[in-house]
C-alpha cells in the first residue's frame, strides 16, 4: 500500500487481536445498552397506542385527553432526532477530519543490505530479482539461498 493511497475502512471492525476480557465487557455492555434501547422503543409504543382491552386487563386507564398522549410522542421523536443529528454531525466531521490520504504509519522496508545480510545472498542481486517475473530460490538443509534462478 503506497503512501498515497486512499484508505476505506471496513465495515465491521476485527477486534480478535484484544484481550479476551476486553472483548466480553463489550459484550456486556452492547447487550445492555440494546436492552434498554428495546425497553424505551416499547416504553413509546406503549404511550402511543393503548390497545382497548389493556384497561380490562390492568388497573390503567386511557388518558384524559389526547393531547398528553401527542406531548409524549413528540417528546420522544424530538429526543431522537437531537440524538440522530449530533450522530450525524459527528460522522460528517469525521469525514472531513480524515478525508484523504491514509495516515496510519507504515513501517519501515528494509534497505536491501538488511536483507542480503538476512538471507546471505549479495545486495546488488536484489533489484533485478523483484523485477523477475519469475523466481525461483533454492535453499540448502539450513535454509540459506545456494542459488537463484531469474527469468
Amino acid at each position: 500500500m503506497s503512501a498515497t493511497q486512499d484508505f476505506v475502512p471496513p465495515l465491521i471492525l476485527d477486534a480478535a487481536s484484544r484481550p479476551l476480557l476486553l472483548r466480553l465487557r463489550d459484550i456486556i455492555l452492547t447487550s445492555l445498552l440494546w436492552a434498554g434501547w428495546l425497553y424505551l422503543l416499547l416504553a413509546a409504543i406503549g404511550a402511543v397506542w393503548v390497545p382497548p382491552f389493556v384497561q380490562h386487563m390492568l388497573p390503567v386507564e386511557p388518558p384524559d385527553h389526547p393531547w398528553l398522549v401527542l406531548r409524549a410522542a413528540l417528546l420522544c421523536v424530538s429526543i431522537a432526532v437531537f440524538v440522530c443529528a449530533l450522530m450525524l454531525i459527528r460522522v460528517l466531521f469525521e469525514r472531513r477530519k480524515f478525508r484523504g490520504e491514509d495516515r496510519r504509519r507504515y513501517f519501515p522496508r528494509p534497505d536491501d543490505a538488511v536483507i542480503g545480510a538476512a538471507f546471505g545472498v549479495p545486495p546488488a542481486d536484489l533489484p533485478g530479482w523483484r523485477a523477475a517475473r519469475r523466481l525461483v530460490v533454492h535453499h540448502d538443509e539450513e535454509g540459506r539461498v545456494t542459488g537463484v534462478d531469474a527469468g
